[in-house]
């Protein structure tokens, strides 16, 4: 059982639009949502009446009327909300993605949007200032959880404790289509960086991005429910956060997503060299790597992927929603040894429906490492590392994906909804003498509506 409590530790605007209302952050990571520009307050009815003629009598003959309002009927000026799961909906479809792209980790608000001058058309000074809308925000996580099973070193059972999660600080901002997102986290002994880009948003038609983001790869945002994820996760193939370019492109329904990355994203600071990292990548193992999860050495990385992914979403009575799309990667790996590349590849079919208060999820992925590693070195097994920590992989295996969740309403006013669900996965190795590998939390997850987020499971 763990609980999870996540507070907004600092929020700046330099937006000189009308304040933002305040909005709790998303569990993980997570993005920005549009906010309706505050009206005009309407003069009372009576008062309204009976001041009709004085005005009319006191109004210079000379005078004119003041210039309408700028029309906000845009999709710019209205603005996007959006988020990788908002508190009271469902979280974002795949095929909309949030304003300012896909990473909501640390919450707060942005607008493009700002209410119209009153003094009629504003000077182009002003006009600058209404469309930048710059934010600094942050979080802070803490952990409590009763352990029941024994510890590595096989004592006895750890019981409950309360230990520090993370400190992550960034900075959202957005001036007309141009935006940028970074986030920077620190967890206990190491920090690493989980998103940092820049990018430019034409309407909800076309975004493109580049710098750190997520790879657009499965079901989006995450396929699970837990606060641990599934076993895709841990291999690269969900939840990854690559350095490249990635272009999106919706129309309707479709969802059409592609994406080039030179290299993993950058290993921070840690006890080791290369797993210091939020997502798992292939790593190099030196000395600091050895026997925290592999013995043998490797000088593998990651470089140069490609990646596509098309999806398809109906809109169903109420807000039942149904998603089928497919994706596939391919890249190269680099033995920094041999001084040749190998490659990889993953493919994946997805569904994923929203269903009154149901969610269903499935996934069927296969994928392959093929190193060129050194003579002497297998190739059955590749190094993946993250969480400041690397362990060893099949080289080659199918995955498995089926998760049902459950939300049920709460009736207080600081907790929305409480979350019941059941992720399983399951990894078949294709090599002789590797044993199938499965994982199957089974618990809840508690949202509250302020600014704190708790998780039990």
């Amino acid at each position: 059982m763990v609980v999870l409590l996540h507070l907004v530790a600092s929020t700046v605007s330099l937006a000189s639009a009308a304040p933002a209302r305040p909005r709790g952050p998303a569990p993980e990571p997570e993005e920005p949502a549009g906010l309706e520009p505050e009206g005009p307050t309407e003069p009372d009815a009576d008062k309204s009446q009976d001041s009709n003629a004085e005005t009319e009598k006191a109004k210079p003959e000379d005078a004119t009327e003041p210039a309408p309002p700028p029309d906000e009927s845009t999709d710019e000026a209205k603005g996007r909300g959006g988020g990788e799961h908002p508190v009271t909906r469902r979280p974002t479809p795949a095929n909309q993605p949030p304003a300012l792209g896909d990473d909501a980790s640390m919450g707060g608000a942005l607008r493009s949007d700002a209410p119209p001058p009153k003094d009629g058309a504003p000077s182009e000074k002003k006009k600058l200032v209404e469309d930048l809308d710059v934010r600094v925000v942050g979080s802070v996580a803490f952990g409590a959880k009763y352990q029941s099973w024994p510890n590595p070193q096989g004592d006895a059972a750890k019981g409950p404790n309360v230990t520090f999660e993370r400190i992550a600080f960034g900075l959202v901002g957005r001036y007309r289509g141009f935006v940028v997102n970074t986030d920077y986290r620190i967890y206990g002994k190491y920090g690493t960086l989980h998103h940092a880009y820049i990018g430019y948003r034409h309407k909800d038609v076309f975004e493109i991005d580049a710098g750190v983001h997520r790879v657009p790869f499965g079901i989006l945002d995450y396929p699970s429910h837990n606060w641990f994820e599934t076993i895709p996760y841990y291999l690269g193939l969900a939840d990854d956060y690559d350095f490249g370019v990635k272009a999106t492109i919706r129309k309707g329904g479709l969802n059409l997503q592609f994406g080039y990355y030179a290299q993993a994203e950058p290993p921070q600071f840690g006890s080791t060299s290369n797993s210091a990292r939020y997502s798992y990548d292939i790593v190099r193992t030196d000395s600091t790597e050895l026997n925290l999860g592999t013995s043998s050495p490797q000088t593998n990385e990651e470089r140069h992927g490609g990646v596509a992914r098309v999806a398809y979403l109906w809109q169903h009575k109420g807000d039942d929603t149904t998603e089928i799309g497919a994706s596939g990667q391919f890249g190269g790996i680099f033995n920094r040894t041999s001084r040749r590349y190998g490659n990889r590849w993953a493919a994946v079919v997805h569904y994923n429906g929203w269903y009154r208060r149901f969610n269903v999820q499935f996934e069927a992925i296969y994928y392959q490492f093929n190193p060129q590693n050194p003579a002497g070195q297998p190739r059955t097994w590749i190094t993946m590392g993250a969480w400041d920590a690397p362990y060893r992989v099949a080289s080659e295996g199918f995955i498995a994906v089926a998760n049902v969740g459950y939300r049920l309403p709460l009736p207080i006013k600081a907790l929305d909804w409480i979350e019941f669900y059941n992720d399983h996965s399951i990894l078949l190795k294709r090599n002789a003498g590797c044993s199938k590998s499965t994982g199957t939390p089974f618990c809840s997850s508690l949202l509250t509506a302020g600014k704190s987020t708790a998780c039990l499971c």
